[in-house]
């Protein structure tokens, strides 16, 4: 603080002996107006310590330290200490001073490269399964400077000991079973429970009723669907005294893996030609829109036993579930049953129960009907025989008339006894014994009578 003043008070002494040194030189002329420097009044430390400070800011290489003096150095391994939440699916680290910017890769086997982007030194996953292990990279800008740092998320345990074949179906739209298998490295003592975290995070609950073989649990039987949301969270793990045990994790959307139910109030009405059913859509854990849905009809005669031979007939949900088909009369006695499956996925629930829809008295006629056709036709033929058997006979008793011979073409002398024989004895080949023919008698010659 007093080199500061010191320094301020010489420079002013040698201001004011500039300016009567100057005053002297204007009255000597112009001729003697030369630069002439009067030497400075003051303490020889204080210019010293002048001349050094000035020579200090006019060096270029003071001046680029002093810059770069500015930017605080970033040790290049410097650790971001990485931690990973699975419950919460957060990658968090240690947040260093003027970071700016950053970003999160998760690498999965089945799902490759998740990205997300920083929020306060944070980075929040979607539900994903873990039981395959994972790779977790947190790369952020600090003072523009790229710092990186990746953790790897394993699976503990020993390797074949977690829960298998694991699988979840949604009936009846209210129940959902879960099963799974042991592990075929588990131990026998192992003992395994199933937690489901719905995609909100905000509840997880333990299965209620579990599905035990040989003590051990298999399965789990839910009777309350109300906390679940559209997808959820379901972890197996399990506990042994002999061995850590490895977890199973998976991802499921209700919605996958509900089973419908059949469709409700089937009816069937029929005209002169043609049958309409109709039916209503089942009941969901969820209220689906008609376009969500698609059926499948099978249709055949009571006479086959339950048996169609029949294609099955797949109806879209688009088709205000009602079907039209034709079905003239008479028409026997016909079953209708019908099954659901999502639009998307071809698993069809269970059948409804059959509907029945005709009746059996045109069945019967109809038989009738065709027992007198068969009967019609062998009577018919029956007289056919007999007529042309009679015919036949007729032929053989009235044989045709023998053809008239030409006169003029014919060589042969007239058969005066054909001729004059009657009809009855032209047609026997031989003559009868006690028919002869007589000479005629010729008059005897005599007078002339006049």
């Amino acid at each position: 603080m007093s080199l500061s003043c010191n320094c301020h008070a010489t420079f002013g002494t040698t201001g004011r002996a500039v300016r009567q040194h100057g005053q002297m030189r204007a009255r000597r002329g112009s001729a003697q107006r030369s630069a002439v420097l009067p030497r400075p009044v003051g303490s020889p430390t204080c210019l010293l310590v002048i001349t050094i400070l000035l020579s200090l800011l006019l060096d270029p290489a003071f001046l680029l330290t002093q810059g770069h003096q500015d930017l605080p150095s970033v040790e290049p391994n410097s650790s971001l200490n990485v931690k990973f939440d699975p419950k919460k699916m957060q990658l968090t680290w240690d947040c260093k001073e003027n970071t700016t910017s950053g970003h999160c890769v998760m690498t999965h086997k089945e799902k490759g490269q998740i990205k997300k982007q920083m929020k306060r030194c944070q980075c929040t996953f979607q539900d994903n399964s873990l039981h395959g292990g994972v790779t977790l990279t947190v790369e952020v800008y600090v003072n523009q400077r790229p710092i990186s740092e990746t953790l790897v998320y394993t699976n503990p345990g020993k390797e074949g000991t977690a829960a298998q074949n694991f699988s979840c179906l949604v009936y009846n739209a209210d129940f959902m079973n879960c099963t799974w298998a042991k592990g075929h490295a588990a131990p026998d003592d192992v003992q395994y429970f199933l937690y489901i975290r719905n995609s909100t995070r905000k509840g997880e609950r333990e299965c209620p009723h579990y599905l035990t073989d040989a003590g051990t649990n298999v399965g789990c039987h839910l009777q309350d669907l109300s906390g679940l949301t559209s997808y959820n969270y379901f972890l197996v793990n399990g506990t042994s005294r002999e061995t850590g045990i490895q977890f199973f994790d998976s991802i499921l959307l209700l919605k996958e893996i509900e089973r419908y139910s059949p469709p409700h109030n089937i009816t069937v009405n029929c005209n002169e030609s043609h049958c309409l059913v109709r039916w209503e859509k089942p009941r969901t854990r969820k209220n689906w829109s008609n376009r969500e849905f698609q059926y499948q009809l099978d249709i055949w005669r009571r006479s086959n036993s339950g048996h169609s031979e029949n294609q099955l007939i797949v109806v879209s949900g688009d088709s205000e579930n009602r079907y039209n088909f034709p079905s003239p009369e008479p028409r026997g006695t016909q079953m209708v049953k019908i099954r659901t499956a999502d639009a998307r996925r071809a698993h069809w629930g269970d059948w409804s129960q059959p509907i029945q829809f005709g009746s059996e008295e045109p069945e019967s006629s109809l038989v009738l009907v065709y027992v007198l056709v068969v009967l019609g036709t062998l009577a018919g033929g029956l007289a056919c025989g007999c007529l042309f058997k009679r015919f036949l006979g007729s032929h053989s008793l009235f044989p045709p008339i023998p053809r008239i011979r030409d006169k003029l073409k014919d060589d042969h002398q007239i058969d005066h006894q054909a001729v004059l024989c009657p009809p009855a004895t032209r047609f026997h080949s031989e003559p009868r014994a006690d028919l002869r023919l007589k000479p005629p008698r010729l008059p005897l010659p005599g007078p002339l009578r006049t």
